[in-house]
């Protein structure tokens, strides 16, 4: 199987410096530290028992998950955003297009080798993960459901930076841009809830306003969490919606590749210079 030159050019220059080995450090770091500040809270902060307590590991495997859901909306747009904007900042841009690829290619290639990154670290914070498994709180197909769920929106928040990438022409742009959308996904779709609830009638809200919150990745991650850990961490059932427990997690993955085909579409209609949209004729003219 052919790789594509875009990414197998992206993985040869990014992968050769020391950004890759640090950015891998610091994240299993990172990760070591949290598990063992949360278990040295399991093991000392009860008063009038010594040893483990099971149910300790709830809030371990609650705090990494909600943690390298956070470290994916971060990194991954941040890749993402500079990829495009990069190419033209560094004038290599025009020479990218020039080539035999297609602009679906390359918008795939870019979109990949920033994957590429985020799915590296998701592999190095696996070992972590199984130390849980170990006291028998979390099996294999619990890990292998978080992990897709990670994916899926992982494409998400590439397919955002990506396209902030292909509208604005400075870097820093892209990322603002890029961040305020995931923070609206993030906090601001269950901020509109919150103030519906405050202000309406209750039973108003379960049609209409309620169907933002599947646009929330947390929404997903808490369905993942309710079905494993078996409490109710579930947003909806909290707001008093009935169905499966994974409903919220099949809607919001549904939204997330939905959207990320979009975005990716768009994304390459922006960069294929052959495609006149009304856009790239108003940048042409303000150029």
């Amino acid at each position: 199987m052919r790789m594509n030159p875009v990414l197998k050019k992206e993985l040869k220059t990014s992968m050769r410096t020391w950004r890759m080995p640090a950015m891998i450090t610091v994240y299993t770091l990172l990760l070591s530290g949290l598990l063992f500040i949360v278990f040295m809270e399991a093991f000392s902060s009860y008063r009038y028992y010594r040893g483990f307590r099971p149910s300790a590991l709830q809030g371990i495997y609650f705090a990494i998950t909600m943690l390298q859901l956070v470290l994916i909306g971060v990194i991954v747009p941040t890749a993402t955003a500079s990829s495009i904007c990069g190419e033209k900042q560094r004038r290599t841009f025009d020479l990218l297009i020039c080539t035999r690829l297609s602009s679906i290619s390359i918008v795939l290639g870019k979109l990949w080798a920033a994957l590429s990154k985020m799915i590296l670290l998701l592999i190095v914070s696996i070992p972590i993960i199984s130390i849980i498994s170990l006291f028998g709180g979390v099996d294999l197909y619990n890990i292998i459901l978080l992990y897709g769920f990670y994916m899926i929106t992982a494409i998400l928040f590439g397919s955002i930076g990506l396209c902030a990438s292909s509208i604005f022409k400075r870097t820093v742009t892209a990322i603002i841009v890029s961040g305020l959308i995931i923070l609206f996904l993030a906090a601001g779709t269950f901020i509109i809830v919150a103030l519906w609830y405050e202000f309406h009638d209750y039973k108003m809200a379960h049609t209409t306003i309620v169907s933002l919150l599947y646009m929330n990745p947390f929404s997903g991650l808490s369905a993942i969490l309710d079905y494993q850990l078996g409490e109710s961490l579930d947003l909806f059932r909290r707001l008093g919606v009935k169905g499966s427990v994974l409903k919220p997690l099949y809607i919001n993955m549904s939204f997330d590749l939905i959207l990320s085909c979009i975005l990716l579409y768009v994304t390459s209609l922006r960069i294929n210079p052959m495609k006149k949209c009304s856009w790239r004729k108003k940048d042409e003219e303000n150029a």
